[in-house]
């Protein structure tokens, strides 16, 4: 949603004189120009309120070049700077107005504060005031709930980045001292870069980006998007994840490839146009230490796309409700900084317990667990969501259903083939010539290794031709591999039940 479909929901609630909104935003600059426009359209004073200043006139908040006062402007406000007298003065003032509270929540455990917000409530239905609540969260009382209005204002889209962009590069260009790219695609990239930054952030990381070496272009790219890593450290939830994986150093899973393949131009506007949808995500199945997490990140690499990790376990609050909060306020950065694959590694650790009644723990699991659903069905951005799990029965059973994900892959023990692949890929990594080994006899002494467990045996060859001052060789991975006890061996029947479950219920990676 546009900040213009917001300007446009607040009139109407105005004109239908709604007495109570709650804005919740970061942008406290952006969202007070708006709400000042607001009141020069509905020819209302504008005041603002914080616990620092006590109320302002609105216009002259933001219009550093009004000196004075002009004949017919509203009374000076009160210097009130508690809320019990600021409500007060909402209450005892004569005309119709908005009246902005900033961080108003933080009073709300006072019930005193709160039944004082329910009478001032009760007034402006009936005077036509309108109280306008901005605030960082929307943290409101259970008796306040019938009478506030929640409005999350979106941070600025591609349209109000790009008019922001191109006032930076005039201001650039009239004073002279940096240079900008002339490249024909440097506009639309930088937008692009910038998507999921508040307009501060946005010109800051333009401002640095410029001085960095007096010059702004594609170069800059990379000091952008370091911003939007910034905003991820700090949710907490969610974690930035830089990659250097691709397909190419995963061996195996070729039917999965081939369907990552199709999908790699679905997320331009050609493909909206030719009427697809955007992709949605993937759950990856399957044995442990097979790939599925070396997988997510080499999707992300390549897409070309950032790569986000979604932590299930640093969502949970000990507040009632702050759970929920800190999970869509993970998932509102990840659409903000679409498109991008968010990550969940071992789901079913994350919302596992969620199939019982959810006492344990007050029922926040089962509520966290809804709103993560309830987004993967609604969710409008692309966002696409590779989740991996090993255990299936821990999985609740809504999670699987058809329209969550647009396929469930299960990844099975590699192949003789595959484990060619994989020993191959890891010489490589180690700097060694692959034809210098008989892959054909280490894939046959490791039937039943999955990848990670030929990777180790690789290491383990490795240390013991260290240790004697030679070069590894065929011989020492096969005699490392008959010293291991594969995870197909200590958990054949846990596997077993798992192949069972996948042969009719999802799809093979391997092809």
């Amino acid at each position: 949603m546009s900040i213009d479909r917001i300007r446009d929901d607040l009139k109407v609630y105005i004109r239908a004189r709604y007495p109570a909104l709650w804005l919740t935003t970061d942008e406290e600059e952006r969202t007070a120009r708006m709400l000042a426009a607001l009141g020069a359209e509905f020819k209302r004073p504008v005041f603002s309120w914080t616990c620092t200043t006590g109320f302002d006139d609105a216009r002259f908040v933001l219009d550093r070049n009004v000196s004075a006062r002009q004949p017919g402007d509203p009374p000076p406000a009160p210097s009130v700077r508690t809320p019990e007298k600021a409500l007060d003065y909402v209450m005892q003032h004569p005309d119709k107005a908005l009246f902005v509270l900033h961080d108003l929540h933080p009073f709300l455990e006072d019930p005193v504060i709160v039944r004082k917000l329910r009478d001032t409530v009760n007034h402006a239905r009936r005077t036509f005031k309108t109280l306008v609540i901005v605030s960082g969260t929307a943290k409101i009382p259970d008796e306040l709930a019938r009478d506030v209005t929640v409005i999350e204002v979106p941070r600025p889209d591609e349209k109000e980045l790009a008019a922001l962009l191109r006032s930076f590069i005039e201001s650039l260009r009239s004073v002279g001292r940096v240079s900008v790219d002339e490249d024909p695609t440097f506009f639309e990239r930088v937008v692009h870069a910038a998507r999921g930054l508040t307009e501060t952030q946005a010109i800051q990381a333009f401002s640095r980006a410029a001085v960095n070496d007096m010059r702004f272009g594609l170069d800059d790219l990379p000091l952008i998007l370091d911003e939007k890593k910034q905003i991820v450290r700090r949710t907490g939830a969610l974690e930035f994840f830089e990659h250097d994986e691709s397909l190419a150093t995963v061996g195996g899973i070729d039917g999965l490839k081939q369907w990552l393949a199709s999908r790699t131009r679905a997320f331009g506007e050609r493909a909206r146009e030719y009427g697809l949808p955007q992709p949605r995500g993937v759950l990856l199945l399957g044995v442990q230490g097979c790939g599925k997490s070396l997988t997510a990140k080499a999707i992300a690499s390549h897409w070309k796309l950032p790569l986000l990790r979604l932590d299930v376990g640093s969502v949970f609050s000990a507040y009632v409700g702050g759970s929920e909060a800190n999970m869509r306020k993970a998932l509102s950065i990840a659409e903000s900084l679409a498109p991008v694959v968010l990550w969940v590694d071992e789901i079913e650790k994350g919302f596992g317990g969620t199939s019982g009644s959810g006492n344990a723990d007050a029922g926040a699991s089962l509520r966290v667990f809804s709103t993560f659903l309830t987004w993967m069905q609604e969710r409008k951005r692309p966002v696409f969501v590779v989740a991996t799990a090993n255990r299936i029965a821990e999985l609740p059973p809504e999670l699987l259903r058809k329209g969550r994900f647009d396929e469930i892959f299960f990844v099975d023990l590699p192949n003789a083939s595959e484990r060619e692949a994989i020993l191959a890929i890891h010489l490589r990594k180690r700097k060694r010539d692959p034809a210098r080994f008989d892959l054909g006899a280490v894939a046959s002494a490791t039937e039943g290794f999955n990848g990670a467990e030929v990777e180790l045996a690789l290491v383990s060859a490795m240390y013991a031709a260290f240790s004697a001052g030679r070069e590894v060789g065929t011989d020492d991975v096969i005699a490392a591999a008959r010293e291991t006890v594969p995870l197909s061996t200590t958990m054949a029947e846990d596997i077993d039940a798992l192949r069972g479950w996948a042969r009719t219920r999802a799809r093979s990676a391997n092809g």
